[in-house]
């Protein structure tokens, strides 16, 4: 089993022992293009997503050196179900090979309400963060939007069961992600007053008071100023 790790700085591993991918600066971004797209896809298309700014010639010369070089860094393969399915006009990554992607198992858990704290787990980074690549963009951002979704939904379901730590550690990390979101400021809030800690709501909010006036010189919310009254009173 070839388990393939894109989610955060990407890791590889064979039947759970650490497997390095070295190479040519492309080679892995490539690797993870043809894995996120799964399908039979042009040469032409793709030695264009990734070599745009120079001539069709030089961009399928670049893609033909890339994809040997990806060739030769994969672990060993079973010849009746190659890595790679490659023909004369298209390359695809081959569907029916032995191996696990993280990506398409967050995508699982985060369809299926009883496993979203799984999903998260797996979470252990934006989608290749360290890759600068356009064709990376919308699909970090629905993985990300995705995960938000997952949290969002477990610091409810944790609050339902009165399971506070756990749904303030959810809120954390949803805050950690979009730090200026009120919505999930006011949740937290709650949580912490839910939880028998007033001190520790009233300070989430004098937190995000100051960083706001710092970052961007404006005040809270009349909502989430109203939520901070009405802890405070009680």
């Amino acid at each position: 089993m070839f388990q393939i790790y894109l989610l955060g700085s990407p890791r590889f591993s064979v039947d759970s022992q650490s497997y390095k991918i070295a190479g040519l600066p492309k080679t892995v971004p490539l690797l993870a293009f043809l894995l996120l797209q799964r399908k039979p896809l042009t040469r032409t298309k793709v030695a264009a997503t990734f070599w745009p700014d120079v001539g069709e010639n030089e961009a399928r010369s670049n893609l033909r050196r890339h994809l040997y070089d990806l060739k030769i860094r994969l672990p060993p393969e079973d010849p009746r179900t190659p890595w790679l399915l490659t023909a004369t006009t298209t390359v695809q990554w081959n569907p029916a090979a032995d191996f696990w992607l993280d990506v398409d198992h967050f995508v699982q858990c985060s369809a299926d309400p009883s496993r979203l704290s799984e999903a998260v787990s797996l979470y252990q980074g934006d989608l290749l963060p360290e890759v600068d690549e356009d064709w990376l963009f919308f699909e970090r951002e629905r993985l990300r939007n995705l995960l938000l979704d997952d949290l969002a939904s477990l610091i409810t379901q944790q609050r339902q069961q009165q399971a506070y730590k756990t749904a303030i550690d959810y809120a954390q990390r949803l805050l950690s992600l979009e730090p200026l979101r009120e919505d999930m400021l006011r949740e937290l809030m709650s949580l912490r007053y839910e939880s028998g800690d007033r001190a520790g709501a009233l300070e989430e909010y004098r937190r995000f008071e100051q960083r706001l006036r710092s970052e961007l010189d404006v005040e809270p919310m009349l909502e989430t100023k109203a939520h901070y009254d009405s802890i405070a009173q009680n």
